[in-house]
């Protein structure tokens, strides 16, 4: 295990009406319990659990009874009469049991990391959603904002227009790009509901439903890398491969099979005294095993060997990818917290130079032109800022799932 320094820097809250705000926490819950993927994935694993069970019974084989009656009631009927109740068990001496036992655990095992990487992968597609959804609402009341700016500088325009202080062309200019704003605000708002129509759908609610999410800044945690399921999943499918070749070569040894029997004859004897209806009994016990001659699992041990190699293969080339995708994903999220950082830092001036060439132009002394270029540029800045903060978080996010961790810092159980 190895120790990162991490900031976590976003916790979503979404609130939908309720009296409690939904953490970051339930939002996970949520969308992991509502999940169609994740519910394959643990009905997989309680397989591969039935299955376990199954392989860890001493006596794999259910036995078999025998019973045979005879008379010859159809025939001389003398009062000849036989009768034989037999039962057989067929037994497995060559260790099968701990092998199959150890089939199943790596199977279960791999079934359960694939569960666990399942859960990674949609908690990591909700939280990219949450970001997307923040980021579009965000931007949503930046276009609001911006088509009342809009609003108002044509309605100031008209009047110094009406006053005779501006040309016409200012006026017209004026509500061309409230025009423009009022486009804008109708495409974030079209946006939006999309977003939120997706966002609902991983809640497992109905794509209309209102859902208010917001980012607030956490302290800077160290979390621990934790294994990636994916690996776990490849290493535990190779080891099934391996004792599957293992117990196929076990399984040409014969299986011996035992058998009591019991047997009651009656039959009739001529005696010097006369005839006399004759009962013996007899308890007879067998033992057989099939030859090994013509099956020996060809067929299934060339196949078993070549999953063998498969796996392995598929091992190895995972263990080569994780730390690349390790590498890669804390660099995009360095990057991101630098832009991020860089790109909140600038608002203040921002801001401020816009209220500035606000006041020179209600002065009179600055042009429309340089207003609306202004103002442009301001409200670029903020968009930048907000795209900025989600693409944090959604770096974060990937930063964590390619360390083994849910958006929230915890690992899959």
């Amino acid at each position: 295990m190895i120790a990162v320094l991490t900031t976590l820097p976003f916790l979503w809250v979404a609130s939908t009406g309720e009296s409690a705000p939904w953490t970051l926490q339930r939002v996970m819950s949520e969308a992991l319990a509502r999940s169609p993927e994740v519910a394959a994935a643990r009905a997989e694993e309680a397989s591969a659990e039935g299955v376990l069970a199954a392989d860890s019974r001493w006596v794999r084989e259910n036995p078999s009874l025998e019973v045979e009656y005879g008379t010859d009631a159809v025939t001389q009927d003398q009062g000849e009469r036989r009768l034989s109740v037999a039962i057989s068990q067929q037994l497995q001496v060559a260790g099968q049991r701990g092998l199959r036992v150890e089939r199943g655990e790596a199977a279960l095992a791999a079934a359960r990391a694939r569960r666990r990487a399942v859960e990674l992968s949609v908690a990591r597609e909700v939280a990219d959603a949450a970001a997307e959804w923040v980021r579009r609402q965000a931007h949503v009341r930046l276009a609001e904002e911006a088509l009342t700016a809009a609003r108002t500088l044509e309605e100031a325009a008209a009047r110094r227009f009406a006053a005779g202080d501006v040309a016409e062309l200012e006026r017209n200019a004026a509500a061309l790009e409230r025009a423009r704003a009022e486009a804008r605000a109708a495409q974030a708002r079209a946006e939006a509901a999309g977003t939120r129509a997706l966002m609902n759908r991983l809640l497992g609610r109905p794509a209309s439903a209102p859902l208010e999410l917001t980012l607030e800044p956490l302290a800077v945690s160290e979390e621990a890398r934790a294994e990636l399921p994916e690996l776990e999943a490849a290493r535990a499918e190779a080891e099934a491969a391996r004792v599957e070749v293992d117990l196929l070569r076990r399984e040409r040894i014969p299986d011996p099979t035992v058998s009591l029997e019991y047997e009651q004859e009656k039959r009739f004897e001529e005696h010097a005294t006369g005839p006399d209806l004759h009962t013996a009994s007899m308890v007879v016990a067998r033992l057989s095993v099939p030859l090994p001659l013509w099956n020996r699992n060809q067929g299934e041990l060339a196949a078993a060997r070549a999953r063998r190699a498969a796996r392995e293969a598929e091992r190895e080339g995972r263990e080569r990818e994780v730390e690349a995708e390790r590498i890669s994903a804390r660099e995009r999220y360095e990057a991101a917290r630098t832009a991020e950082a860089a790109l909140t830092a600038a608002l203040p001036g921002v801001e401020r130079n816009l209220s500035l060439v606000q006041r020179a132009y209600e002065a009179g002394e600055l042009s429309l032109d340089a207003l609306l270029l202004t103002r442009d540029r301001a409200y670029a800045a903020r968009g930048e800022a907000i795209d900025a903060t989600a693409s944090l978080a959604r770096a974060r996010a990937a930063f964590l799932r390619a360390s083994g961790r849910l958006p929230t810092g915890e690992a899959p159980r």
